[in-house]
């Protein structure tokens, strides 16, 4: 980055000029705080604001230099569609005065926000215009392909997997094409006048080797990454990062060393990828195992190569609601309990009667009025202090029998326990439920409605569409272990509508496929042995050069 002028007198409003156009301090600020409270979910009071502080000045100077990217590849947002998403924002907070007043607390004017939305829309459409004019020829297709013929598509046929390959594909270059535009206008852009807390986190060298440099920024995403893998261990995290640029330019040496070249407009991580992605394909390529050591791969390896049984089905899941009945019966249940109950015997009959999970005796500790739902904080927030509240409280979680701790009306926040009583799906509301589905199951035997329609076509509808690769250890993939339907599934007939009721939960399915075991065979398998053994024997020629 083509660093003038220096530091900015003091007293500046303004973090940094980029070619001349002043940047907000509160930009940056704006930025570090989002950060800080993205990584805080996961990582607490281990997170380490001095790389967030890095990364977020330069997350601001990127976006600022891909708003000049767009000017110049004439990228526009309609305002009607920043209006759209404000207002589609706006909504969600449901109240406009709050909505003001959370703009204000981040700095915004509903002028500056609105500003803000379209620079956010400016750059993601900007990614797409780049992806979206990507070509790709038939040799990429097919080398990338050929690369993950066993792995990613699971020996599918090109023509079967090439749409898929194209948008990966599209994605991939684009998102490259993208990281070299913003290396070249960093390289000419004009940063200056950057304000004196902010000076340190300007983009710099702080490991080289044999032409590779690795810098500040590298090193910061890099190390806050490795704060997950090392508990928030900062000294470890940095210790990580230091020993994977290490590797990364032992590889990169040797890549080059056997004559690999790659464009030198790339950043380093981009530049180190393909290094990596080159070398591993030059070892496989002067490999050349016999049958012999291909058999023995296979010898141990055997159950890789085994067909185990699966099934493919449609599964449509059905939301099943108390009944007026089944939540009478809850409320009589709390109204019996409530009977029983004293403040001093309150946490033991929580304990033990409560439907609420990994209940403390009932012990919801002190929070917020506004934390709670509308007719749990009335009672509250009404009723007496250290009491029990005279009556069952019913809310959209059910019945609940609250005991009134404490409460600080000033500051409207309480400590309470309750005791949850949820109201219990009866056989008979199953039953009545099933028997209103026939007409759904019959559409569907008719084949007047898909399975993929079934949402549109009943509002009980939670999820519905085609589940692959189902095995008969219970996994159904991208739904979960579910033993019982797994079951059924493959004890039911192929192409035929049935219907099971599971824990409360109504499934409609219909087998599509069925594969049965086969041992596996080497000749049949040979083509895949072949290239899981030369991956992993390439990969091991990896470790070994560093």
């Amino acid at each position: 980055m083509n660093l003038k002028g220096s530091m900015s007198s003091g007293g500046a409003t303004y973090a940094f000029k980029l070619d001349g156009e002043k940047i907000s301090k509160l930009e940056v600020e704006r930025t570090k705080a989002t950060m800080i409270d993205g990584y805080s979910k996961y990582l607490g009071d281990k997170i380490d604001r001095s790389l967030i502080d890095i990364i977020a000045f330069n997350e601001v100077v990127n976006k600022n230099i891909t708003l000049k990217i767009a000017d110049d590849l004439k990228v526009k947002v309609p305002g009607s569609e920043v209006s759209e998403q404000y207002d589609r924002i706006e909504s969600s907070i449901g109240n406009r005065e709050q909505f003001k007043r959370m703009l204000q607390v981040q700095g915004y004017t509903r002028k500056s926000f609105k500003e803000e939305l379209e620079k956010n829309l400016i750059v993601a459409k900007t990614l797409e215009k780049i992806r979206e004019n990507v070509v790709l020829t038939e040799d990429e297709i097919k080398e990338f392909y050929d690369e993950n013929q066993y792995t990613m598509f699971n020996g599918k046929k090109l023509d079967e997997v090439k749409d898929s390959i194209v948008k990966e594909l599209k994605e991939i270059k684009g998102n490259e094409e993208y990281a070299v535009l913003l290396e070249q206008y960093r390289n000419k852009i004009k940063l200056d006048n950057i304000a004196d807390e902010y000076f340190a986190y300007v983009e710099k060298p702080e490991l080289e080797s044999d032409g590779f440099v690795v810098t500040n920024l590298d090193m910061a995403r890099k190390t806050l990454q490795n704060l997950f893998l090392t508990n928030g261990d900062r000294e470890k995290a940095r210790e990580l990062s230091k020993e994977y640029y290490d590797n990364q330019f032992k590889l990169a040496k040797e890549a080059v060393a056997r004559g690999i070249k790659v464009d030198e407009n790339l950043p380093l991580d981009y530049k180190f990828a393909e290094y990596n992605r080159e070398l591993f394909e030059n070892i496989k390529n002067s490999l050349n195992p016999t049958d012999e050591q291909l058999k023995e791969f296979f010898n141990k390896n055997r159950m890789a190569y085994d067909v185990f049984p699966s099934s493919d089905a449609y599964i449509a899941i059905l939301k099943v609601d108390p009944s007026e009945a089944d939540k009478a019966a809850a409320k009589e249940k709390a109204n019996e309990l409530l009977k029983k109950l004293t403040v001093e015997n309150f946490a033991d009959m929580a304990r033990e009667n409560t439907d609420e999970p990994n209940s403390n005796g009932g012990d919801l500790g002190w929070f917020s009025k506004k934390d709670m739902v509308e007719p749990f904080q009335k009672a509250v927030f009404e009723g007496e202090v250290g009491k029990i509240y005279p009556e069952p409280v019913e809310t959209v979680f059910g019945q609940h029998l609250i005991y009134i701790a404490d409460r600080n009306d000033e500051e409207e926040r309480a400590r309470a326990s309750h005791i949850l009583v949820t109201p219990k799906i009866s056989q008979e509301t199953l039953e009545q439920k099933e028997k209103e589905l026939g007409a759904l199951k019959a559409k569907l035997i008719e084949n007047k409605v898909k399975f993929e329609d079934l949402a549109k076509e009943n509002k009980d509808v939670l999820h519905s569409g085609l589940y692959s690769n189902i095995n008969d250890a219970g996994y159904i993939p991208n739904l979960g272990y579910n033993s019982d339907l797994t079951k059924l599934i493959f004890k039911a007939p192929l192409n035929k509508i049935e219907t099971a009721v599971i824990n409360d939960t109504i499934f409609i399915f219909e087998k599509v496929k069925e594969v049965k075991y086969k041992a596996a065979d080497f000749n049949e398998n040979k083509a895949k042995i072949k290239d899981d053994y030369l991956n992993y024997q390439s990969q091991e020629e990896m470790k070994k050069l560093i």
